[in-house]
């Protein structure tokens, strides 16, 4: 008697632990299937938005910690449920965060080299990590853009491996806009220009 309910409870458990192992894998396959098949990897046409025409009122100089501080201040006020990163500044800018899917936070973490371009700010994508999953950059990048809502001035280019940051758009203050003139980290020297729409 006591062996067949010995015998019950083993098979109990094997049967928890095949459940959850087989829950396990199909995650894993779906998770797999979304990143590599799942999203689209077309490049959303650039905003064309520039609210810093006419003459700047003044200008600035940053350092890197600076910048650091108001990118992560603006990432700290478009929150995001499912995405969760904060980015850190030396001679590159590297994005760190996790995005929830399922049951798991995924971590991944994107280096770029920043690039002025008509007052906006490119992002040359040089390295990406996703979990442990050897995943090319160009799926990362279309994985983000398609997973989570960033601000719309935020404009993730998968098939040029960078991502566009429409800064000329992006209000400071009460009708003040920035205009990046500057952005060589290496040499810490980070300008930009304040403009005044009416």
């Amino acid at each position: 008697m006591n062996s067949a309910r010995h015998v019950g409870k083993l098979n109990m458990w094997k049967f928890a632990f095949l459940t959850f192992l087989i829950l396990e894998v199909v995650a894993l396959l779906v998770i797999v299937g979304m990143i590599t098949n799942g999203f689209s990897t077309k490049d959303a046409p650039l905003p064309r938005t520039d609210r810093t025409q006419g003459h700047a009122i003044f200008s600035v100089q940053a350092n890197k910690q600076q910048l650091e501080n108001m990118i992560n201040d603006q990432i700290d006020s478009n929150r995001n449920k499912r995405l969760s990163y904060h980015v850190d500044i030396n001679d590159q800018l590297v994005l760190n965060g996790k995005y929830k899917l399922l049951f798991t936070a995924i971590p991944f973490s994107l280096t770029f080299t920043p690039t002025v371009s008509n007052g906006d700010v490119v992002l040359k994508e040089t390295n990406v990590k996703l979990g442990s999953l050897p995943l090319p950059d160009k799926q990362v990048l279309s994985f983000l853009k398609s997973g989570s809502k960033f601000p719309k001035w935020v404009v993730i280019q998968p098939n040029k491996r960078q991502i566009y940051i429409n800064l000329t758009r992006v209000q400071v203050q009460k009708g003040l806009y920035l205009r990046a003139e500057t952005m060589n980290l290496p040499k810490n020297d980070v300008t930009f220009s304040v403009h005044q729409t009416n």
